[in-house]
């Protein structure tokens, strides 16, 4: 869980820091890993890996979850932390400097996992695989009704992926991981404001 004694902006801000950072954190939130595999997969130096791993993981970001002896030294097996996550509600509340970077972060990640999938396969494999979006016309009122509803669908989401953990971890025979992506989103378009509208207008 995020450290208590600090605000959540400046644990996101340090977070955000370094683009490597974002990466570590996007594998660990889908398993645990220690630096040196993180380093192999990101075909990055080991050194800076630990150095960012550390980093995330002072910032409240990960949690050591195991160690174990390797050639002499000892590895550090990591797992994001609830929340943790680009793309959690949390990370909007980061200040509005970086919070383009966020957005992109998030927006980056998504379609490189949709792209890997789709070259798979695997984002057609299944008969109630959900892919759609839709366009919509709404006063402050409907636009707050939609944002309760996706904050209601995101914590539903998370709470049954903690259910999937719990079976995951105490069957007695293997159960199918099936590795997901759930994407969840609501934002105002481009143009949709009347300065927006006046820009775009083209001038005699």
């Amino acid at each position: 869980m995020p450290n208590q004694a600090e605000p959540i902006d400046q644990r996101l801000v340090r977070a955000l820091s370094h683009p490597l950072r974002i990466q570590i954190l996007e594998i660990l939130t889908e398993r645990i890993a220690s630096p040196a595999s993180l380093a192999e997969q990101l075909d990055a130096n080991l050194s800076d890996v630990a150095y960012h791993t550390r980093a995330l993981g002072r910032c409240g970001c990960l949690k050591l979850v195991d160690t174990a002896q390797k050639r002499g030294a000892t590895e550090h097996f990591y797992k994001a932390t609830p929340g943790s996550f680009v793309g959690d509600r949390a990370w909007r509340r980061v200040p509005s400097t970086i919070l383009g970077g966020v957005s992109g972060a998030s927006l980056q990640t998504f379609m490189d996992k949709a792209v890997a999938a789709l070259e798979a396969g695997t984002i057609d494999a299944r008969d109630d695989t959900v892919l759609n979006w839709m366009p919509l016309l709404l006063d402050q009122d409907g636009w707050d009704e939609v944002v309760a509803i996706v904050d209601e669908a995101n914590e539903r989401v998370l709470a049954a992926q903690k259910r999937s953990a719990t079976r995951l971890a105490g069957a007695e025979e293997p159960l199918e991981a099936i590795s997901t992506v759930v994407a969840l989103a609501s934002f105002e378009t481009a143009g949709s404001r009347p300065a927006d509208a006046e820009a775009a207008t083209p001038t005699r």
